[in-house]
């Protein structure tokens, strides 16, 4: 069993909706592509640290999005949400978030993401003394599936 842990500091973001050209030809948004660097950048420093190969097993993907409390909330307000009272509802959709980090690591982790069997996501909130942060988990097995 491999498995291999990713951490991008950082507010989660989304992956952005792809833009026209007036020509007509589609791109994807600089702050997309740049937060996905960062994320395949991450993904290969793990990857090298374990001296691991890019795979072409199927994976299972764990994705956790630990969200920033908002600064504009109540002192009692922003404890309950450190201890899980409340759940994140703004900034970035989690879909968004995990087309993101696969796309980041596709390539790097596992070779294409059709490779993807089983994908386990959620956001919550952070601890303030962490910080927000990206975190991914990809496992898989040389055995059959």
């Amino acid at each position: 069993m491999y498995q291999i842990e990713i951490e991008v500091s950082g507010q989660p973001q989304g992956k952005g909706r792809p833009r026209f050209t007036r020509a007509g030809r589609t791109y994807t948004p600089s702050k997309t592509r740049d937060y996905e660097n960062r994320i395949k950048a991450a993904a290969w420093s793990a990857m090298t640290k374990e001296g691991i190969d890019t795979t072409d097993r199927p994976v299972h993907v764990d994705v956790i999005a630990f969200m920033d409390i908002p600064k504009s909330w109540s002192k009692k307000k922003r404890l309950e949400a450190e201890y899980g009272a409340f759940r994140p509802l703004a900034g970035a959709d989690l879909d968004n978030i995990v087309k993101a980090a696969l796309d980041g690591i596709q390539g790097v982790v596992f070779a294409d993401d059709r490779l993807v069997h089983s994908i386990k996501a959620r956001k919550t909130f952070c601890h303030p003394d962490r910080g927000p942060v990206l975190y991914i988990s990809v496992s898989w097995t040389d055995e059959g599936e």
